[in-house]
């Protein structure tokens, strides 16, 4: 992977994703996502799962790292915290670690907004665009929220190729996706009754409640439909 420009930025020169073009259509939709609101209610999560210790554990982890106070000590919690939910290790490409702790430190900042250039500059570091997408939830979960291979697939109702999830447009699409569910009528109703849901789901396996960005609402009823659909959250 070349070490300067690892992935790819708007204007760069374009490669073939198995001859498949990215479709104009989303299924990340305020219809589509709207049955998640009883998902969330009915599928039930064993107490030992995978998917209940992350609940448990993702209050805390937000804390720990919303705690530290010197951005680059923040940032690697970050990275090491990510790691633990995907199949590879941890890498640090040395050459982008200052780069990727400033994008990590304006994205906590209270004025911070979305950028690509923030989101190169993590993956660049860690080689991965899904562990860029954590390390950044993990700095500002309303802004940047957690993407992978089956939420992509989701999203676009196609497999995606290891190309295509090393592409950073690709991941601002889902961005841009769940900025236009936030500003579609009904969204408040939704985003009500979800946390509703959602809250009870926590009663249940006796984790005290936390609340939601819109962005992670969104983010969590794309992942309650994939669990339903055999997947993991």
């Amino acid at each position: 992977m070349n070490a300067r420009h690892p992935f790819r930025t708007p204007g760069g020169a374009a490669t073939p994703d198995s001859g498949r073009r990215i479709p104009d259509l989303t299924h990340i939709n305020l219809a589509t996502l709207d049955q998640a609101v009883d998902l969330v209610r009915v599928n039930k999560l064993a107490d030992g799962s995978r998917e209940a210790a992350f609940l448990r554990a993702y209050p805390a982890l937000l804390a720990a790292i919303q705690a530290t106070d010197r951005a680059a000590d923040a940032f690697l919690l970050a990275a090491t915290f990510a790691h633990g939910s995907l199949p590879s290790s941890l890498r640090i490409e040395q050459g982008w670690l200052t780069a990727a702790v400033q994008a990590f430190s304006r994205s906590r900042g209270e004025l911070a907004a979305f950028a690509e250039e923030d989101v190169n500059a993590v993956a660049g570091c860690l080689q991965s665009l899904v562990a860029a997408s954590r390390v950044l939830h993990f700095a500002n979960p309303a802004l940047y929220p957690t993407w992978d291979a089956h939420v992509e697939g989701f999203r676009r109702g196609l497999a995606s190729t290891p190309y295509h999830m090393a592409q950073t447009t690709n991941y601002a699409a889902y961005v841009k996706d769940i900025q236009g569910v936030k500003r579609e009528e009904g969204f408040l109703g939704f985003h009500f009754d979800y946390c509703v849901n959602y809250q009870e789901r926590l009663r249940q396996l006796a984790i005290p409640p936390y609340p939601l960005t819109d962005m992670r609402v969104v983010e969590s009823a794309v992942r309650e439909i994939i669990l339903a659909q055999g997947g993991q959250l």
